[in-house]
């Protein structure tokens, strides 16, 4: 048995899960050759783009949080966040339990980069499937609504856990 992300898997599930990702991570890397890399807004640094990442990914992640994700010291992680703040990508929030924790959330500008950001894959997915046949898009959507139940079971999971 090995653990995925923290989850302990059996030996079978373990590789099927590893070449899962390794299939999706070839996909990813080709799909870029055919509609050209992730478009980078220009008044955004790749460590910025970090900064939002992590923040849309953990919506009410503490500044410090965010400092050691980024290996960066509070400072500099503070920097980054008052560049994104004002941006308007970000908003800062006082914790209700903690005066001295401020949370960090996306604002909907934020969304909207990072979902601009996430079309690379709708576009490739645009091209590629009209190559497919009927029987093989079947396949493709019994496939991805089975993901997007276990994201949701995940998704439902930490919601109970943060309650």
């Amino acid at each position: 048995m090995g653990p995925i992300d923290g989850v302990e898997v059996d030996a079978q599930r373990a590789v099927l899960a590893a070449e899962v990702v390794r299939l999706n991570g070839c996909i990813h890397d080709r799909a870029i050759g055919l509609v050209g890399p992730m478009p980078v807004p220009a008044d955004l640094t790749i460590q910025q783009l970090r900064v939002l990442d992590h923040v849309v990914k953990r919506p009410g992640l503490s500044g410090q949080e965010l400092g050691g994700l980024l290996g960066v010291s509070a400072p500099t992680g503070s920097g980054l966040v008052d560049r994104m703040v004002e941006k308007g990508l970000v908003s800062r929030t006082d914790d209700p339990d903690d005066r001295r924790v401020r949370r960090l959330r996306p604002t909907e500008a934020g969304l909207a980069v990072m979902r601009e950001l996430d079309s690379m894959f709708g576009r490739a997915l645009g091209v590629v499937l009209g190559e497919l046949s009927t029987a093989d898009l079947e396949l493709l959507r019994q496939g991805a609504r089975v993901m997007l139940a276990a994201v949701e079971r995940v998704r439902a999971r930490g919601e109970r856990e943060a309650d």
